[in-house]
């Protein structure tokens, strides 16, 4: 059996499914979470899965990731309809549920957060509310993971029956043009009730025209045009839309009235959350507070004072290099492993993989702050204190979404833009996010800075990571007044409440994160350090030889000469920057290897601080370009996206590296 899960954006979809099927996607205290159907069994019920639907406030698409609910609905075999509802904004969220409910289909209403109701002073009337929809329903908080609720969930899916299909009293004209349409639609192969595609295609559900092929699609459109003209010219409503609005309008607003409960006279705890926006998304104070407020995190992830990233970085590099390295030396040395081949697995495999692995604590520290920022409802704020400046430069608010993402992994992040519905934006976005300093990119920044600058190390961090995004926002304005000129539409993003966020969620975020970290190091890194250090002791003669003779700097030093106007014309730390692309932990290990454990002996304070700037700019990584492609469908934009970071990297590098001049 197969379940679809749906609801609003952040009404708790992704917590509700983590705690039906014991997995752990990630959860985010914003909107823009899921943006693609996930798919796990239901715990305590055989052969039954939930799918995991994109957030939409109806099911009328109107971003790419809103499609996959409409595509859903109406091209795949389901067997019912979980809804989950915030019981804290009802009149809201009942709008898609009647929509589902009109469908006709097996469904269950889950009413969540039940415990933020009742500080509110309310309760759901459930029984009344399963009367007048006729369907079941139950009230939970599935932040709380109460297993007597989940066996009440399963228990309603497993008897789960067919219902009749919501019918509400729309006015006669609606009425008359979805009998015309029904009649159109009778030769149709179609998996849903013709009388709910009827409906939709007169509320303008494109989506509907997209995934179905239409025998009669001109009478069809015909027919709604004729139906709109009608309502507006008697003054039913602005719109054909808006007429179906107003009936569901009118509708919801009854059953709030009768159903929601009020048990306790109490201050709302959303005027608790109103004194703090007023402060958080204040226009003059929002944005400094912001940069205090990172700045903070990358003093607690990579700084000396109060830095606790370093100070674990610097426990476990000691405990890798005196302990971990150490004794499986001495164990090659014992089985008989000895000149290429202890070599290749001690300088070459164990200081590659060890020279990433090492930062491992420094990027757990960091994305545990960041899942806590983004767990109290922090980063929703953050996104409307940035959309009127966002703006500016050819974004919608949603994109701040994919950027915060971004400066975890750039894959998901190009995968988050389908919450952007202009495709112009979309696109921008895109190309942009690869700027954003991503966690791949950390221990670049963390190995160079910590060797050439003894102080300010988390300032040094900080700043480039406001580099990157002073990048993103100047190239987003360059394409928004050349490839994409008229690219804008609204933002619209309903604040969260705060909400104290649970230890073992964020703790699940951070380990998940550093387990694709870890990951990457068994992989990309092991492979990349492998193939490195043998190019790096081998030429085309002979084995052993030393690196300046290797057929590696005979490659690299044929392109190293570009690289001196910046500052590091070098074929050690132009073959790092090439192993880059396959992955931007790579160039820490082959950093690690080619400089001997010695990277800082490479650089100076001012071709370091270059190397930096270039490398936290350049060519995407490989996983990232396929990204691309599949998410814009386009070679030249593709192509557009490797060609322009390395353009735009060598010229700031070449900036930072004049400038610094002066002062370094």
């Amino acid at each position: 059996m197969i379940f679809l899960l749906a609801g609003n954006p952040n009404v708790g979809k992704s917590t509700l499914f983590n705690f039906m099927t014991q997995s752990h996607v990630h959860v985010g205290n914003y909107s823009g979470v899921t943006v693609e159907k996930r798919v796990h069994h239901i715990r305590y019920f055989e052969g039954a899965n939930l799918v995991d639907l994109p957030g939409t406030y109806n099911v009328s698409p109107s971003s790419e990731d809103e499609g996959v609910v409409t595509y859903s609905l109406l091209n795949e075999s389901y067997n019912g309809i979980i809804n989950i509802i915030d019981s804290t904004h009802l009149k809201r969220n009942l709008h898609l549920t009647v929509q589902l409910l009109e469908l006709g289909v097996p469904s269950l209403l889950v009413f969540n957060l039940k415990d933020a109701l009742k500080n509110n002073g309310y309760i759901i009337d459930t029984d009344k509310i399963s009367e007048i929809l006729n369907v079941d329903s139950v009230r939970i908080s599935a932040r709380e993971r109460n297993k007597d609720d989940q066996m009440n969930i399963v228990n309603k899916l497993k008897n789960i029956g067919a219902i009749k299909a919501l019918e509400l009293d729309y006015h006669e004209v609606i009425k008359a043009a979805m009998k015309e349409i029904h009649e159109l639609l009778r030769y149709d192969q179609l998996q849903v009730k013709k009388k709910w595609l009827a409906l939709q295609l007169l509320e303008g559900n494109d989506g509907i025209y997209k995934h179905i092929d239409l025998i009669k699609e001109k009478e069809i459109r015909e027919i709604v045009k004729k139906t709109e003209a009608v309502i507006i010219e008697n003054k039913i409503a602005f719109s054909l839309k808006g007429a179906i609005f107003n009936t569901r309008r009118e509708f919801i607003s009854n059953i709030v009235d009768e159903c929601l409960i009020k048990v306790e006279d109490k201050e709302h705890s959303k005027y608790f959350n109103q004194r703090i926006d007023r402060v958080l998304t204040h226009p003059m104070i929002g944005i400094p507070f912001f940069l205090v407020v990172m700045f903070s995190v990358y003093q607690l992830s990579f700084g000396t004072f109060l830095g606790v990233g370093n100070l674990l970085t610097t426990y476990f590099e000691m405990f890798y290099e005196g302990i971990v390295i150490n004794y499986i030396s001495q164990f090659i040395e014992f089985i008989g492993f000895s000149g290429f081949m202890y070599g290749l697995i001690v300088d070459g495999v164990l200081a590659g993989i060890g020279g990433v692995l090492v930062f491992l604590p420094q990027i757990l520290v960091l994305f545990f702050l960041l899942a806590i920022l983004e767990g109290t409802g922090y980063m929703a704020r953050v996104a409307i204190v940035m959309d009127k400046f966002l703006s500016k430069f050819g974004f919608n608010g949603k994109s701040i979404v994919p950027i915060i993402t971004g400066f975890g992994c750039s894959v998901p992040a190009i995968m988050a833009t389908r919450t952007i519905p202009d495709k112009k934006e979309r696109i921008i976005t895109i190309l942009t996010i690869p700027f954003v300093s991503c966690s791949a990119r950390l221990p670049i920044y963390s190995i160079i800075v910590s060797s050439v600058f003894e102080k300010h190390v988390a300032l040094i961090i900080m700043g480039i990571y406001i580099l990157g995004i002073i990048v993103t926002l100047l190239s987003a304005k360059l394409f928004s007044l050349s490839f994409f000129k008229g690219a804008g539409s609204k933002f619209l993003l309903e604040l969260p409440p705060y909400r104290i966020p649970q230890l073992r969620t964020i703790s699940y975020q951070a380990l998940e994160k550093a387990k694709r970290f870890v990951k990457k190091a068994g992989t990309f890194i092991l492979v990349g350090s492998i193939i490195l250090w043998i190019l790096s002791n081998v030429s085309l003669s002979s084995i052993n030889v030393t690196p300046d003779t290797s057929l590696l700097s005979s490659i690299a030093g044929f392109i190293a000469p570009i690289f001196i106007p910046i500052g590091f014309g070098t074929w050690e730390a132009t073959s790092a920057l090439i192993s880059g692309v396959l992955a931007k932990e790579v160039v820490v290990s082959s950093l690690e290897i080619l400089y001997m454990g010695d990277v800082g002996s490479g650089f100076t304070m001012l071709s370091g601080l270059s190397f930096v700037v270039f490398s936290s700019l350049y060519v995407p990584c490989i996983s990232t370009i396929a990204t691309i492609k599949s998410e814009t469908n386009s070679i030249k934009w593709t192509l557009f996206a490797v060609v322009y970071p390395f353009v735009v990297a060598y010229i700031v590098a070449s900036i930072v590296y004049l400038i610094g001049g002066f002062f370094i």
